[in-house]
């Protein structure tokens, strides 16, 4: 703020003088010169015969001009400058500790003490402080150099951090960084400096000593986005130690091997049986601290989950509906967690196996209450889509091929719209819990088909209005009221590529959520998420792990099921009597492990587990209304009869000239060929307000969609389809 003051003062005198002589006799208020406007002609004086020049100067090429005289002396000691002094005006600077302090009586009304190279340090700082932050520098309350200001920019870039800084203030900043790290300062290159400041940095983050201005900084750098990628090329060229214990390491530390190392260590106690205490005290330090968080593994919570979680209450489980309740609320998070982990560690098994047993053992306690349910266990997946349309709303159905219950809830959690109501209601599946069957019950159709158009046909039978697209096809062109959206990517990456498919399912849950916020969009007011089946995750699987093949007379064996005509002779199997595809009795495993069958093994469906039969119907409504200026077409029925080349589309916005909060709107109006925009173009109506711009009806438009400019928001739409019948009435 100095400068503010300097530039004050000069213009002070030049407003009745041309010139101005500023004399600093020590020089240290000539950085104060650099902030004078561009109009004000400046002219640094060294000796007297630079006095000579500076006056021929003034009085000729800038005669017109505001001059300042720059000089390193006292007025007394000027020569041929003397006269200006006398006669213009003179402002003095050779006591700058007194201009200084003058300056903050003057805008505070408080007497500073404070050591006069401090307060000259603390005006070459003070460019972009206000009058408070004097005041705080008076009163002793702030230090004039922040240190933490500047080292998260000089370990980001040190050189030209270094270049930014004066000279008075680049010895103060190396002075107390040194201190800092508890070296001598010296004088070396900047980019030295920088890597010794950040060794004490890691080392200490090692033997959790780190504190003060160090551990502060470490926070600002973790947390800038600007400036976190010089921090990762530093951890990049660090050298951990191969005996660093990561337990004795600060929780917030920024190196992923010792997290790997830390898995180990609890891979390897879980194996043994050793305690597990402080490994698993020091995860939940780790993850629950909100700190350098983008330099944490995503995995790490999910091991702190799979280690510590404990299938309780499942003696409260007497019921099916009450397993499905007790499986969303409960066993999601385990089964989630234990997905992640398999997407990190799948190509270290050494590490992943006791882990996995871990999860084993947790999950059979789940299936043993799941099998001693007694109840028949009676699917409701019949007709779910229909049934999903039932009321006035706007609704899309989205049905996921393979969506299990936990990633349905992954998908639901990371939608945080408070405009948004989610409704987690579930269903069972039909068994085999497999997709054409699973696909079949939901487009309500009695008898089992693979084929799309089928069920579709079938669904048609109830709902006449629905339509039906793939997921990836969602765009602007899309208006049905009644809207099926197909999506097969997770069933059809889990076959194919097992366990090593998961790394997918992250980047699905995050396109469902962004397909989610676009139906709201384009003005459903209720989407439902469902699907045919879940699946199951087997795992690394050795051969005596999976279930032999029955006695008896098999028609088919799949990975989850096996299908006879007659009943086997088997106690060890459940057995569910009813016909599908041509058989008369369905087996299933009273495990998650699958038949011993061709095929690859990891991921797997068709079976008779909570994970696999269990499956959402979650419907998710947008609350609150478009409260904007609403804009219609109003002629409809002629769009759909256009007679002639040409078509008007009639855009009126209600209301009237005297509304306050709605009285304009901008939409972009487009014109459709099937999913492709031929026109567009925006417009603004005023309420109450008619327009009528006229478009040529070429290049197969058969649709006029209108959005909000602003959020693209659909408002209206209509078909636009030709009458040729009275074109040719027109030839007679």
């Amino acid at each position: 703020m100095i400068n503010q003051w300097f530039i004050e003062d000069v213009q002070t005198i030049l407003s009745k003088h041309r010139y101005i002589v500023v004399t600093d006799a020590r020089g240290e208020g000539e950085y104060l010169m650099k902030y004078l406007p561009e109009d004000i002609k400046q002219i640094i004086v060294k000796d007297e015969w630079g006095e000579i020049e500076a006056k021929f100067l003034a009085e000729s090429e800038y005669a017109n001009d505001k001059v300042v005289f720059y000089v390193r002396k006292k007025a007394d000691g000027l020569t041929y400058l003397q006269e200006y002094v006398q006669t213009a005006g003179l402002l003095v600077l050779d006591d700058m500790d007194t201009y200084i302090r003058r300056k903050i009586f003057e805008a505070t009304g408080k007497n500073t003490i404070i050591a006069k190279d401090k307060l000259l340090l603390a005006a070459k700082l003070s460019e972009t402080k206000n009058v408070k932050w004097w005041q705080s520098i008076a009163e002793g309350i702030l230090e004039p150099l922040n240190v933490e200001d500047y080292l998260t920019s000089f370990l980001d870039n040190p050189n030209k951090t270094r270049e930014g800084m004066d000279e008075t203030v680049w010895q103060v900043f190396r002075q107390e960084v040194y201190q800092a790290i508890g070296l001598t300062a010296t004088d070396q290159p900047a980019e030295t400096m920088a890597q010794e400041v950040v060794n004490k940095m890691f080392t200490s983050l090692i033997d959790n000593t780190i504190e003060g201005l160090l551990l502060e900084t470490y926070y600002h750098w973790t947390d800038s986005t600007e400036k976190s990628g010089s921090l990762r090329r530093y951890i990049d060229n660090f050298t951990l130690s191969a005996d660093t214990n990561p337990l004795h390491t600060h929780p917030d530390h920024p190196f992923e091997e010792l997290d790997r190392r830390l898995m180990k260590m609890l891979s390897d106690a879980i194996k043994y049986g050793k305690d597990q205490a402080s490994i698993i005290n020091y995860i939940s330090a780790r993850t629950k601290s909100p700190k350098a968080k983008s330099f944490k593994p995503s995995w790490l919570p999910s091991v702190l989950t799979c280690a510590t979680f404990k299938a309780e209450e499942l003696s409260k489980i007497g019921s099916y509906e009450q397993a499905a309740e007790y499986y969303r609320k409960h066993f999601c998070e385990l089964d989630t967690a234990m997905r992640k982990i398999y997407v990190s560690w799948l190509n270290e098994e050494p590490t992943l196996r006791p882990l996995q047993e871990h999860y084993t053992l947790q999950n059979q306690e789940l299936l043993n209450k799941w099998y001693a349910i007694d109840e028949p266990y009676v699917p409701n997946q019949q007709g779910i889509i229909a049934k999903s349309f039932e009321g006035s709303k706007r609704t899309a159905v989205i049905v996921c091929d393979g969506l299990r219950l936990e990633i349905a809830e992954t998908i639901v959690n990371g939608i945080t719209d408070k405009n948004v109501k989610i409704t987690r209601d579930m269903a069972f599946s039909v068994l085999p819990s497999v997709t054409e069957n699973g696909m079949s019950a939901l487009f309500g159709c009695l008898s089992v088909t693979n084929i799309v158009q089928t069920r579709f046909s079938e669904l048609k039978k109830t709902v006449e209005d629905v339509e039906m697209i793939q997921l990836d096809d969602l765009n602007d062109s899309v208006t049905a009221k009644h809207l099926v959206l197909n999506y097969g990517d997770i069933d059809q990456v889990g076959e194919k590529k097992q366990l090593r498919g998961l790394k997918d399912i992250d980047n699905y849950e995050n396109e469902l959520r962004e397909k989610i916020g676009m139906l709201w969009r384009l003005g459903y007011e209720k989407v439902v998420l469902t699907t045919d089946h879940g699946f199951v995750l087997t795992g690394i699987l050795d051969e005596a792990d999976k279930e032999p093949k029955p006695d008896g007379e098999v028609l088919k064996i799949d990975e989850r099921y096996v299908l006879t005509e007659h009943p086997l002779q088997t106690s060890r199997l459940i057995e569910r009597e009813g016909k599908y595809m041509n058989s008369n009795y369905q087996y299933y495993a009273p495990t998650d492990k699958p038949f011993v069958s061709t095929g690859a093994y990891g991921y797997s469906h068709g079976g008779f587990t909570p994970q696999e039969c269990i499956i959402p119907v979650y419907e998710l409504s947008i609350k609150g209304g478009d409260i904007a200026l609403n804009v219609q077409i109003a002629n409809k029925e002629e769009l759909k009869e256009v007679t002639g080349n040409y078509f008007t589309v009639k855009l009126k916005a209600d209301g009237s000239e005297t509304d306050l909060f709605t009285h304009e709107r901008k939409i972009k109006l487009m014109l459709f060929a099937g999913n492709s925009v031929k026109n567009s173009a925006i417009y603004t109506l005023k309420a109450g307000e008619i327009q009528n711009p006229e478009f040529e009806l070429n290049d197969g438009i058969d649709k006029v969609v209108i959005t909000d400019k602003e959020s693209g928001a659909q408002i209206d739409s209509c078909v636009i389809s030709k009458n040729t019948a009275r074109d040719i009435d027109d030839l007679f």
